[in-house]
């Protein structure tokens, strides 16, 4: 019996360290998504180039689409999407204020191994998004591979869809 106990006893510690273990994984997943997608967010608004295309996957599956009252916009491929970034920097150089006025809540995650989709609402003084992430592991490294944006419909005409890319 006391042998009973003892098997009992260590299973339930071994199990709860390695249960413990995968949701410290998935933690510091979550954290490290976040940080991308936060600092994608924060190297646009700065018309940061360099440092923005870092957090990118660049191939042809990239895909980045907005959708609002006023339409959709939809850069499907790196390439295509790369350079509607640079014309965009190049049309409107200075960086625009994010800090205090852009702020992301609500996030849900799904991690899948080298792959998830992340949900989450942005509010930009005012102007709500509902946003998803699919992001894939690269050497290591998180990396965001298509956009989702969708303006709150029941917001006025008013949303910059047409205006070009707002992340």
């Amino acid at each position: 019996m006391l042998r009973i106990a003892i098997i009992t006893t260590l299973l339930a510690v071994s199990s709860s360290f390695v249960f413990g273990q995968n949701k410290t994984a998935s933690n510091s997943n979550e954290e490290a998504i976040k940080q991308v997608i936060e600092q994608e967010s924060r190297t646009f608004w700065a018309r940061d180039f360099k440092s923005w295309q870092k957090l990118w996957v660049h191939e042809p599956y990239t895909i980045w689409t907005a959708a609002s009252n006023t339409g959709v916009r939809q850069y499907y491929g790196w390439d295509a999407w790369k350079e509607e970034v640079e014309n965009l920097f190049k049309e409107s150089p200075e960086p625009v204020p994010y800090e205090g006025d852009v702020k992301k809540s609500n996030y849900n995650f799904r991690v899948y191994g080298n792959g998830a989709w992340v949900t989450f609402e942005q509010d930009n003084k005012g102007t709500t998004t509902y946003e998803s992430r699919i992001m894939e592991k690269h050497g290591g490294k998180w990396k965001i591979a298509a956009v989702q944006l969708f303006f709150n419909a029941n917001e006025p005409d008013t949303a910059p869809v047409e205006a070009g890319p707002n992340e």
